[in-house]
This record gives C-alpha cells, sequence and structure tokens, in this order.
C-alpha cells in the first residue's frame, strides 16, 4: 500500500486555504463597493400640490366676507366703494434703534411720515390707526373717514415693550372684515404696518397674513426700518414689503401704497348690486 506523499497534501492544503482567502477577499470587496454605490434615486409620483392662489388673483371670488342675516339693520347709505386703510405702527423698543437712519429717532420718524400719508389719503377714504407700545395694543384712530392724527399724543410715546405683530394684524384684519359687510364686500381694503423689526417670540404674524391674503381681498403692505431686520414681514410673492432707512424713503414707500391701490368705479358694479342688495330692506346705495 503506497504511502500518502505529505508535500503533496500540504501543497493542495495551501492552495485550499489561498482559495478560499481570495473568495472571502472578493465577498468584503464587493460588500464594501455594494454599501457605498449611491442608491437609486427615489422618483415621487405623488401629484404636485396645486399652487397657492391669493384671492385677489381670483377675479370670480366673491365670498368675502360671510354677508350678514339679510333681516340685519344696515345704515340708510351705504358707500360700497370705499376705499379702506387700516395702520399699525410699531412704538415697540425695537423702533429706539436707529443704526440704520443716520442716528434719528424711528418713531419720530414714523410719526412724521404716517400724518403725511393720512392727509395725502383721499378725504373720502376710511383710515384707522393702531399702536403697539408698552405692551398694549391700542386704537388711537377708529376707522373712519375725514380725520387727522393727533401727533402731540404719539409723539409723547417712548419705544417700549414686545413687538406683538400677529395680534395687532389679527385686530387690524377683524377690523377689515366688520368694514367689508357693511360694503358687501366692495372697495378697497388695506392692512399697512411701519415696523421696526423681527416680532417678539409667540407673536410671528407670517400664518395669520397667509391666510388673510388667501381668504380676502385685503392688501397688505410693510414699510420695514433696516432691511433684514423683520423677515416674518418679508415674504416675496405674499406681502408687498419696502426696507427703509430715513425719512425721505419711509415717506416714499407709504406714498406708494396709495399709488399702487387700484381705482375703482361703480360702473364696474352696476349690474351686481341690485341683486345682492334686492333683500336688504332700507338699503339706499350711494357713491361718492
Amino acid at each position: 500500500m503506497a504511502r500518502p506523499n505529505k508535500k503533496k497534501m500540504a501543497s493542495r492544503s495551501r492552495k485550499k486555504r489561498s482559495v478560499l482567502l481570495r473568495l472571502a477577499l472578493v465577498i468584503i470587496v464587493t460588500s464594501v463597493l455594494w454599501n457605498l454605490w449611491p442608491d437609486a434615486p427615489v422618483v415621487d409620483t405623488s401629484p404636485e400640490p396645486p399652487p397657492i392662489v391669493m384671492y385677489a388673483e381670483q377675479p370670480a371670488r366673491n365670498d368675502w366676507p360671510p354677508l350678514p342675516d339679510p333681516g340685519s339693520n344696515f345704515p340708510d347709505s351705504i358707500d360700497l366703494l370705499k376705499h379702506n386703510y387700516y395702520v399699525i405702527l410699531d412704538a415697540s423698543a425695537r423702533m429706539a434703534q436707529s443704526e440704520c437712519n443716520d442716528g434719528r429717532n424711528n418713531l419720530s420718524d414714523a410719526i412724521d411720515a404716517l400724518s403725511t400719508f393720512i392727509d395725502a389719503v383721499p378725504p373720502d377714504a376710511n383710515i384707522g390707526v393702531s399702536v403697539f407700545n408698552n405692551n398694549r395694543i391700542m386704537e388711537i384712530m377708529p376707522l373712519q373717514s375725514g380725520v387727522s392724527l393727533n401727533t402731540a399724543m404719539l409723539s409723547q410715546m417712548v419705544p417700549a415693550g414686545a413687538t406683538p405683530q400677529r395680534s395687532a394684524i389679527h385686530h387690524a384684519y377683524a377690523e377689515m372684515v366688520s368694514q367689508g359687510e357693511r360694503q358687501l364686500g366692495y372697495g378697497e381694503y388695506h392692512v399697512v404696518v411701519i415696523s421696526g423689526g423681527m416680532a417678539t417670540e409667540g407673536e410671528d404674524p407670517a400664518a395669520v397674513i397667509r391666510q388673510m391674503l388667501l381668504d380676502s381681498p385685503v392688501n397688505f403692505h410693510t414699510v420695514g426700518f433696516c432691511s433684514g431686520l423683520d423677515l416674518s414681514l418679508d415674504q416675496p410673492g405674499f406681502i408687498s414689503y419696502r426696507a427703509v432707512d430715513n425719512l425721505v424713503s419711509l415717506k416714499q414707500g407709504l406714498s406708494e401704497v396709495l399709488a399702487e391701490a387700484p381705482s375703482f368705479t361703480l360702473d364696474s358694479f352696476q349690474e351686481a348690486v341690485p341683486s345682492i342688495l334686492s333683500d336688504l330692506p332700507g338699503s339706499d346705495v350711494t357713491s361718492q
């Protein structure tokens, strides 16, 4: 009987280990390359959400505001085409900053520019003003026509307190809704904010502004000191925002609010108005 060749057996063993090592190496390299290989991009097949369209961009819409009960009492004279402006003046501590206003007092310049703006508003238009100062929101001029600003009272204010932009804008919009009910949704509606900077925590106005613009024809304008400080009010595509850094540019920014206001005539509504008012007792439609 032949004796096994130890050298051949050792050679076969080495070859076998070599094959196993190579196979293991191939497996390891393949595994590493597999993990490093980028995943195939996931294709989103879900339909794109519809674009956000503001109320003012939908001429066919006429559902603002919800009209009151036809049996409600209405004034003898209803000026459907009245223009309405409600201004929110920031007199918070942020208005004490004057780095971008050549060292001038931001609040003093804002009061000066606001007075000029109110004088330029057509006498038959409604104008209202509220101010937030020392952690309070005060309506210093209810929405009405033929009024002037009490600058002496405002000049006594010292910039102080929080910046409750959301609450102030919510109040202004409520005033617009009330006036819209009186005018049956016709006319023009503008909310104007003279801002000194970012809102206080918990008072971000972004959501209430977007909802207002989506659900109503109210136009929203911001004139802000120091560009970039009030990002919550600077929303391209939604808000008319003007950054200002001195009294001249502030007055110019406010004057542009009036320049941008579209003009309407009663002829635009002569067919729609009678049908809307037919069920309203004692209504006498007038225009100026």
